[in-house]
């Protein structure tokens, strides 16, 4: 099997594969775009039937999508996705109840199994969406978010900081506070005077 049809037979890659197939028959002219239409439309129904994933090909999806986990996936069809997004099951990606807008997702983001993002929100480059999480606010790029509502977690750069400057105190040699000893005991002085010299010989 090459890698053609190893792609073609990969069920995480089936709603790629339709929602691209939509794109290009929405580009053909009159009768041809009626048919290719239709075509596409028995193709996303049966990923609906099968594995209960919706993906419109009027949605705005960049390169390098990855479906981890095809099941139970809705995108709305006004979301806009970035590059090298990465999307587990039971994801949903849609508008609020009252409103039609949709979430903007940016580039290399991961969204956990379970997550909700809703509404006009905003997710930057790079951020992490965790399993579960409700999104309906705004995550910044290279953020994690965690929670219901998901907020960003807060990241330790002073633990991080105080960590390296104790490993650095630990690594260097210990001062030395010994003084080498000092000698205080003088030499002894000698008290005995020499014995008077004899006297003059008579």
């Amino acid at each position: 099997m090459n890698d053609e049809e190893r792609k073609l037979s990969d069920p995480t890659m089936w709603p790629v594969h339709v929602y691209y197939f939509g794109r290009a028959m929405d580009r053909l002219p009159g009768p041809l775009r009626a048919i290719g239409s239709r075509i596409y439309g028995l193709a996303r129904l049966g990923l609906d039937l099968t594995l209960g994933t919706v993906l419109h090909r009027e949605t705005e999806i960049g390169e390098g999508l990855l479906l981890v986990h095809p099941h139970n996936i809705k995108i709305h069809p006004d979301a806009v996705l970035g590059k090298r997004v990465r999307i587990n099951h039971d994801v949903t990606i849609g508008a609020n109840a009252g409103s039609e807008a949709c979430p903007r997702i940016g580039n290399d983001v991961l969204i956990g199994a379970g997550a909700k993002i809703l509404g006009a929100v905003t997710i930057g480059d790079g951020a992490v969406i965790a399993a579960n999480s409700l999104v309906i606010s705004d995550i910044p790029a290279g953020q994690v978010a965690m929670g219901v509502p998901a907020r960003p977690l807060p990241q330790k750069k002073s633990n991080v900081a105080s960590i390296s400057g104790a490993r650095s105190r630990r690594s260097q040699p210990p001062p030395r506070t010994s003084q080498p000893p000092q000698h205080t005991s003088q030499p002894p002085q000698h008290t005995s005077q020499p014995p008077p010299a004899s006297g003059a010989s008579k």
